[in-house]
Parts: C-alpha cells; sequence; structure tokens
C-alpha cells in the first residue's frame, strides 16, 4: 500500500533565466516524474551566492511543498544531483504543516512596505517624502561601473 507523505523541499537552480516558469521546470519534471502531489511551488528569492557553486554566483531558490511516496524521495535527490541545472536541494519531511504554511508568503512574493521614518528625523529640506525610495539600490562589488 502506497501512503504518501508531505515534504517541504528548497531547491537552488541557475539564475541565469528570468522566466521562472523555464528555470524551475528541472524540478518540476522530476516531482512529476516520481508521482509527486505539488501542494505548492514558488520562488523564495533569486541572491547573490556567498561562494561560486559550478561557476555560477547568483542563484534562485525555489520553495515548493508536495506529497510522495518515502520510498521515492532518495530518487529525487539522486536526480536532483545529476541534473546540471539543479545546484542544491534541500528535502524535508513536513508531517504537520497547516495550509497557511503552505500558502505564506515568499520574499519574492511580499510586497515591500515603505520604511517608517525615524523617530526624531530631521525632513530633507526641500525634498518631499515622496521623492526618497524605500530601497536604495546599491549596485554588486563585483560587476564593473559604467
Amino acid at each position: 500500500m502506497e501512503t504518501k507523505k508531505t515534504y517541504e523541499g528548497m531547491f537552488l537552480l541557475d539564475a541565469g533565466n528570468p522566466d521562472f516558469n523555464a528555470a524551475s521546470e528541472p524540478v518540476r519534471n522530476i516531482l512529476i516524474r516520481y508521482e509527486a502531489e505539488l501542494l505548492s511551488f514558488k520562488p523564495w528569492d533569486e541572491r547573490r551566492l556567498a561562494y561560486e557553486i559550478l561557476g555560477r554566483k547568483r542563484g534562485l531558490y525555489v520553495l515548493t511543498y508536495f506529497k510522495i511516496d518515502p520510498l521515492k524521495v532518495r530518487e529525487v535527490e539522486h536526480d536532483c544531483r545529476l541534473d546540471e541545472r539543479v545546484l542544491r536541494a534541500l528535502i524535508l519531511r513536513r508531517d504537520r504543516l497547516t495550509p497557511e504554511e503552505i500558502a505564506a508568503d515568499t520574499p519574492a512574493t511580499t510586497v515591500r512596505a515603505p520604511a517608517p521614518a525615524a523617530e526624531g528625523a530631521a525632513p530633507i529640506e526641500g525634498v518631499s517624502p515622496a521623492e526618497i525610495p524605500d530601497v536604495l539600490e546599491v549596485p554588486d562589488i563585483d560587476e564593473p561601473q559604467a
């Protein structure tokens, strides 16, 4: 008798493709191949890596929740190691997972609210608060400046 258990998977993929569906296709195909029931499949974030992995400096993190036969988890992990588009994979069993946890926003899906002004901060003369950006763009140190 096949009994499926709930798992959480965090996959690190090559961030070279800006299309999430195309970039995450290898993981989705592996899970479907082993008859996993996808509960949630969403981007976590795209970040600069602390160190290069297979020559990549940036990675796309994908968070998934799925149900699968526990005997097939090792095969999923093995296929992830064989696919060079999947840089890293971590799969954890999650028995007590609520629908709210599965549907929760990730850093990539959360809309950032403007930061509140510090108490006692003096306004900048001649600049309205609407003209001050919520987040300052800081270039990567590794990238040459134009």
